[in-house]
């Protein structure tokens, strides 16, 4: 079983995925234009509440656990993500440039990542690592997008470039994903795909990778409608099955090593 001591970092990496992908795209959207500063000015105060509750999720990780080597830098990390954060919000606030600190906080976090996956419970840094980080631009890419998505129900005339460019980057980061996925089976060990785990890490790649490339490619094409409610509906069970995949795929790397 997956063991206690690994569930609280399986959280955090879910918030630190979710809010540092979540930032990089909207900077990203916001220095390529096309969104209303109603939504930017939303998304930075959902963001400030994430981050908030990574916050409190990194505070709680107990002392003599498994990422222990590389806490204090985590931790400064993770300070300097919230940091650029509600530096984000304060500069949507006051309509001051902000795209680069949307990006540099998704970076930011994105090392995070990366410094978790440094510390151990794996059998392959830099596939954990790439993985985590691929998470981050799923989940980042689908939440931004189905948020996205409801804009377009008052402002009909919105152009719907921004829409189309986070859903493709969404299907490069899960084709990338599924391309990691197939790396750890053949180069680290093929364990998980049988044994009392084999059912969750077929259900990680199909649910959390396979399943939501096929939603967001009909979500693509429902957006060439003049209404785009079929591409919003379609993005809230991507946002929900990449979010299933990606608690798994972390449970699963801390129950058998194995970065999926």
């Amino acid at each position: 079983m997956l063991s206690i001591e690994a569930l609280p970092f399986v959280n955090w990496i879910f918030w630190t995925s979710l809010t540092a992908g979540s930032m990089l795209v909207v900077g990203l959207t916001e220095l390529l234009g096309g969104t209303t500063r109603g939504y930017r000015l939303f998304m930075a105060w959902l963001l400030a509440l994430f981050a908030a509750i990574l916050l409190l999720s990194e505070m709680n990780l107990a002392p003599g656990s498994i990422a222990d080597d590389t806490a204090p830098l985590r931790r400064a990390l993770v300070w300097a993500f919230v940091a650029a954060t509600v530096a984000y919000l304060l500069a949507s606030m006051a309509k001051l440039p902000r795209s680069g600190l949307a990006i540099g906080a998704g970076l930011i976090g994105a090392f995070a990542l990366a410094t978790l996956a440094a510390a151990g419970g794996s059998l392959s840094t830099p596939l954990f690592a790439a993985q985590l980080i691929l998470a981050a631009l799923a989940l980042g890419a689908v939440n931004a997008a189905m948020l996205l998505g409801h804009w377009y129900l008052v402002t009909p005339r919105l152009s719907p470039t921004p829409l189309r460019r986070m859903m493709w980057l969404l299907i490069v980061a899960l084709v990338l994903q599924g391309l990691a996925f197939g790396l750890a089976v053949l180069m680290v060990s093929s364990g998980p795909l049988g044994g009392p785990s084999g059912w969750l890490t077929w259900l990680r790649l199909g649910v959390g990778i396979v399943l939501p490339i096929g939603i967001t490619v009909l979500a693509i094409l429902a957006s060439r409608a003049s209404s785009l409610q079929a591409s919003t509906g379609l993005l809230y069970i991507g946002l929900a099955f990449v979010m299933a995949g990606s608690i798994a795929a972390a449970s699963i790397t801390y129950l058998t090593g194995v970065p999926v």
